[in-house]
Order: C-alpha cells, then structure tokens, then sequence
C-alpha cells in the first residue's frame, strides 16, 4: 500500500453499469477490491446477471435510478453510504444510444435530452455525494467525456454540445470543491464499438480505427475503464482538472 494510502476498502458509484464502459468498470473495480454500487434505467434482467457472474457478495449493489432525477439520485446514493459507510469515488457514465441527425433536422428536443442526460445527471449525482464527500475529507469524480467534444463530426451537434457543457461543469467544480479534498477529472474516450455508437456503420467504424495513430484501431471498454480507475486510486491524487485521452492519440493526428 502506498504511502499516505487510505486503508479502507473502496467505495464506488458508477452510472450506467450495464452495458459498456460502465460494465467493464463494475468487473475492473470488483477486480481490485472495491465495494460497487451501479444504477440501471430498464436492463432490470441485465442488472440481476452482472450481480450473478460477478458473485461478489456484499460488495455489489444494483439499484433502478434515473439519473436525471434527482430523488432516484439521492436515493441511489444514500444506499450506497447505508451500505458502506462512504462513497470514495463517482463516474459519471450513463448515457443512452440517440439517433445522429444534420442540425437542420434536429430540434431543440434533441439538445434537451443530451443536456439532462450528460450534464443534469452528473449535476445530481455530484450534489448527491457531495455532502459524503466533504464529511469524509474528500473524494474522487470522473466524468466520463468524448472526442466529439474535441473533433466534432457531423450529425451529431447536440451530442458534442452536451459533452462541451460537461467539460466546462467539471473544470468550474475543480477550483470549487478542491477545498473540500474533491478531485474531478475528465477521461474522454475515442471510438468504441458500444451500444452508443450502433447508429454507425461498420465502415465507418473502421475508419475511425485507421485514423487512430496508435495500433490504428478503435480501443475498447477495458481500457477506457483502466484509465478512469487509474484517475480514483492514490496515486493520482494530485491530478484535478485533467482531461485523459484514451483514445489511442485519436483528435491529435
């Protein structure tokens, strides 16, 4: 254990622990010892065999929460603290596969839902834990971000405009709650065969793996996840305000 090191066990909130990112950091953070707690909007089924295959006992709660709402949100974190007693650290994941559109087709709804989804769900997810976190001397946030918000593609404005609004919503906390011992950080993703990008072709998918400068070839979950739990553990503790490419130098090329 590194020196400095908290010696209790990890305590995690991740949104959005289905399918994905959000699945792979459930068996990555179960992997290292932590205690998991994930909501699910309706994979209900889904949910209940993660909670078989990983067999983790105790340490893994699946909770139904709708992230845009906030008593759900309180609620989701409340178990977490009655279960185990604090919550370390928060990734703001969930999201929800959306039809691209030109700007001309789309309306205001399509930025609305993006905007409660990538920027209201992290705002009641971080209210929700902040009162935990100042108590318990600090914390960790990772929000989990997209190249889109750096390389922008067509048919897909409200989508990189939520995630903009996100980015700006975690550097504004970063000189706010730093006080308190609260760390936030953005690890942005490339291209990733997921559910959120099932609207994609397969050759467009492939060439987002030719443009990717590294092995050229799109990453997957395991790694993003790797990434974001490298961002909660003690040995990132004085990085606050970083945005993590983990896209295999996918926005640089």
């Amino acid at each position: 254990m590194e020196r400095g090191e908290a010696k209790h066990t990890q305590t995690v909130v991740v949104t959005g622990g289905t399918r994905g990112i959000g699945r792979a950091l459930v068996a990555r953070f179960l992997a290292d010892g932590a205690n998991v707690v994930f909501n699910y909007l309706s994979s209900r089924e889904r949910a209940n065999e993660i909670i078989a295959s990983e067999n983790a006992g105790d340490r893994l709660i699946a909770l139904q929460a709708d992230v845009r709402e906030r008593e759900q949100v309180d609620a989701l974190v409340q178990t977490t603290v009655d279960a185990f007693g604090r919550v370390d650290a928060l990734v703001n994941n969930a999201h929800a596969p959306y039809k691209s559109k030109w700007f001309e087709e789309a309306d205001w709804d399509d930025f609305q839902r993006e905007i409660d989804l990538l920027l209201k769900g992290p705002f009641n997810t971080i209210k929700a834990v902040l009162p935990h976190m100042k108590a318990q001397g600090g914390g960790v946030i990772v929000n989990v971000g997209s190249t889109m918000a750096h390389a922008p593609r067509p048919r897909h404005s409200f989508y990189c405009a939520a995630k903009n609004a996100l980015i700006g919503f975690n550097q504004s906390l970063v000189i706010e709650l730093g006080k308190y011992g609260i760390r936030l950080n953005v690890v942005t993703p490339g291209g990733l065969k997921t559910d959120h990008n099932a609207d994609y072709p397969p050759e467009a998918m492939k060439r987002l793996g030719d443009e990717t400068p590294l092995h050229n070839r799109i990453g997957t979950c395991e790694e993003v996840a790797d990434a974001i739990i490298m961002m909660t553990q003690h040995k990132s503790r004085f990085i606050s305000g970083a945005q993590v490419l983990v896209s295999g130098g996918f926005t640089v090329a």
